[in-house]
């Protein structure tokens, strides 16, 4: 079956090949009428039309493609499309409506494929919990001046920038609000990125025996949380805390909701929300960036707040 093609559409709608390409593309510096507009739009689906996104990277010089992507490895507990299930749907449809297919792809760690990065040519990347020994590999592979938003990670490097949860505010307003220093303790997943890992113990303040990084190890965690059973749970993200309930009474847990699913867990929780979307802010800053790529803007720390 022949393709339909930008002279078919103008010949279906009695109109210039150009004026269909000024339609379709949305070309801003062109006055075209509003029902010469629908006559395109008419004919290009009639015809289904569907545009050569190939061709068209290659004239505008960009793809409008942005890559999400994981580090992912044998050791995570949560898998990630699970624990960022809503951050992808937000982030999905903040790209779409901005004109950008989003990509997403896992990566390994240690051994980095960066064939996806290299054969897509993104316009920028979301990079989910990177690993220090293997970032720069990956941000070396994406063109020149794409921007490159670091989300649930920490990288010592002033070019990139960064959206993580405010943690040291929110230990400080916990300890504020009558938790001792040792009355309760805290369970996160251990993170690919070591210095993320870091942060959120290090605001804890709380001495190392009273925090468990949790990986696959199901005997570490039951053993962890029978060590603690007098203590009040801090738990870091809604799917681990549901595991973390098989061991321990959920009116003696905190849950961090860092997936921003709160529905998932029991009433008698007590929850702390992200005062904003992780994706929102990622978004937003990734817009920036790819309107201005050396853009002085800061890094996203987003607040979170306990629910009422």
């Amino acid at each position: 079956m022949k393709k339909t093609t930008l002279r078919d559409v103008a010949k279906e709608a009695d109109v210039s090949v150009a004026t269909v390409s000024y339609v379709l593309n949305n070309v801003s510096n062109q006055t075209i009428p509003e029902d010469t507009r629908q006559r395109v739009f008419n004919a290009a689906s009639k015809l289904k039309y569907v545009q050569n996104l190939t061709a068209k990277a290659l004239s505008l010089g960009k793809t409008n493609v942005l890559g999400i992507l994981f580090v992912s490895n044998a050791n995570s507990r949560i898998p990630k499309p699970i624990s960022y299930g809503p951050f992808l749907h937000r982030l999905e449809r903040r790209c779409q409506n901005k004109g950008y297919h989003l990509l997403v792809s896992q990566i390994d760690p240690l051994t980095p494929s960066y064939e996806i990065i290299q054969e897509r040519k993104l316009d920028g990347a979301f990079l989910i919990d990177a690993m220090e020994e293997s970032f720069h590999s990956i941000s070396s592979n994406l063109q020149y001046g794409s921007p490159l938003v670091i989300v649930d990670a920490m990288i010592n490097d002033s070019l990139f920038r960064s959206v993580n949860p405010d943690w040291e505010t929110l230990f400080h307003e916990l300890k504020a609000a009558g938790a001792g220093e040792q009355a309760y303790a805290l369970i996160h997943e251990q993170a690919s990125n070591l210095l993320y890992n870091q942060k959120i113990q290090s605001a804890s303040g709380l001495d190392e025996t009273c925090i468990c990084a949790v990986t696959n190890d199901e005997d570490k965690l039951r053993t962890f949380i029978e060590g603690h059973a007098d203590k009040h749970l801090i738990v870091v993200n809604e799917f681990l805390a549901l595991q973390v309930m098989k061991y321990h009474s959920p009116e003696h847990m905190t849950v961090i909701c860092t997936s921003e699913c709160p529905e998932f867990l029991p009433e008698q929780v007590k929850k702390i929300l992200l005062s904003r979307s992780k994706a929102d802010a990622a978004f937003e800053l990734m817009n920036e960036l790819l309107q201005s790529p050396f853009s002085s803007s800061g890094d996203q720390s987003i607040a979170m707040r306990i629910s009422e």
